[in-house]
């Protein structure tokens, strides 16, 4: 006798499947997960496991991957565990979802790879979605992919500006001249930006930089002599032409006047 199950399709470790239920009206289906008593749970800050349960029969709907056309919603049955570790009650680590959040993991990187084709919108449409949801998921994993900053292999950088919003507010940015890679961006253009990127380095690795290119801002050309002296400072030739451009200008009104 044949048997079907679509167990395998939510393989979720220290979890089980107890109940599923399809609403054909609205396309949707909502599956019942409980904890595994076989397991011991874990603390989903620490990943310590915990000695007692703090509390059961807490329940969050989470939203999974479809099933063809069939939104499918997770009714996740979860305990809160006491921590040694933390030394408080905390929310029992899943596997599959991310404490706090709405969508379970694999559902966000499906996300994350949609956005990498398609506009927030057309994703938030294509999946029913709030905008709001798809962006803040898509800024995470970018975060988690490219927010390290890497120091390695840096011998010539490229130091600029670009504004953000009307009124004067700008982030610095820090490139590898070479490869072209951003390194590293953060908010304002002043020593203290430009002081928490060279933070990061070690004293070694500031002494491998060989050269630095950058417009002619004062703040910028103050930091990098402090924190690499040894480091030559390249004016990009925009500026530099700008200026002569301006010297030019006023030698004119002089002789003018």
């Amino acid at each position: 006798m044949s048997y079907l199950s679509i167990t395998p399709f939510f393989d979720f470790a220290r979890m089980k499947l107890t109940n599923q239920h399809v609403h054909s009206a609205s396309q949707t289906a909502q599956i019942t997960l409980e904890p595994d008593r076989h397991y011991r749970p874990l603390c989903h800050r620490c990943g310590q496991r915990a000695a007692t349960v703090h509390s059961q029969g807490h329940h969050r709907f989470v939203r999974d991957l479809n099933l063809a056309d069939t939104q499918v919603w997770l009714d996740i049955q979860y305990r809160k565990v006491w921590c040694s570790g933390c030394h408080g009650a905390r929310v029992e680590q899943l596997s599959f979802c991310t404490a706090g959040k709405r969508v379970t993991d694999r559902l966000a990187r499906y996300i994350y790879y949609l956005c990498q084709k398609l506009t927030v919108k057309e994703v938030a449409e294509h999946l029913d979605l709030d905008p709001k949801t798809i962006k803040e998921i898509d800024k995470t994993l970018l975060q988690q992919e490219f927010g390290a900053t890497d120091y390695q292999d840096l011998r010539v950088l490229a130091i600029d500006e670009i504004a953000l919003h009307k009124g004067h507010r700008y982030m610095t940015v820090v490139l590898d001249y070479l490869s072209g890679r951003v390194v590293w961006m953060g908010e304002g253009r002043n020593s203290q930006a430009l002081d928490a990127f060279f933070e990061g380095m070690t004293e070694k690795q500031k002494a491998t930089v060989e050269a630095v290119a950058m417009d002619m801002w004062e703040a910028y050309i103050n930091r990098v002599q402090h924190h690499c002296p040894g480091a030559r400072i390249v004016f990009d030739f925009f500026h530099v032409v700008q200026s002569f451009s301006r010297v030019i200008d006023e030698i004119r009104r002089e002789e003018y006047r």
